[in-house]
């Protein structure tokens, strides 16, 4: 019993290790994830302001054409490089969700083993008990029968 109790517990340790591992892991690709997906929104709030100062321009009286084309066209390549980021990031999205469904996996079985062991457990202290009122039944019944 205390061999296979020693196993169990070798064997939580181990799965403990893994999950905390994976769980890192997938921590660090969503991080990786965010920032990309970050830099994309950025790009396009750079655009939005862009395009929210061509009134302005307009405003002052003397706005050259050259200059609105040149606002509007740079808008349209930070909308443009933000959308190349997002589907450069899909790859990154990927990665993440396999490293959260490794997490996911790992963590439902160390629930399993550690379910496993608290009835190992529990098991065990159960028959302990069991024992020592066997104990001091026999204790009791032979101190009965001296007399």
């Amino acid at each position: 019993m205390a061999l296979r109790r020693q196993a169990l517990e070798a064997v939580l340790r181990v799965a403990r290790l893994r999950e905390q591992q994976a769980a890192a892991q997938a921590q660090r690709e969503r991080k990786k994830l965010f920032d990309a997906v970050g830099a994309a929104r950025q790009l396009d709030q750079f655009a939005e302001e862009y395009r929210s100062d061509l009134p302005r321009i307009m405003s002052r009286g003397h706005a050259l054409p050259s200059e609105l084309v040149n606002t509007l066209e740079f808008a349209r390549k930070l909308e443009s490089t933000a959308h190349e980021q997002r589907i450069a990031s899909e790859p990154q999205r990927q990665i993440t969700e396999a490293a959260v469904a490794q997490h996911q996996a790992l963590k439902l079985r160390l629930d399993g083993l550690e379910k496993l062991e608290r009835r190992a457990r529990s098991d065990e202290l159960a028959e302990m008990q069991l024992r020592e009122v066997r104990e001091n039944e026999d204790a009791v019944s032979s101190r009965l029968h001296r007399r």
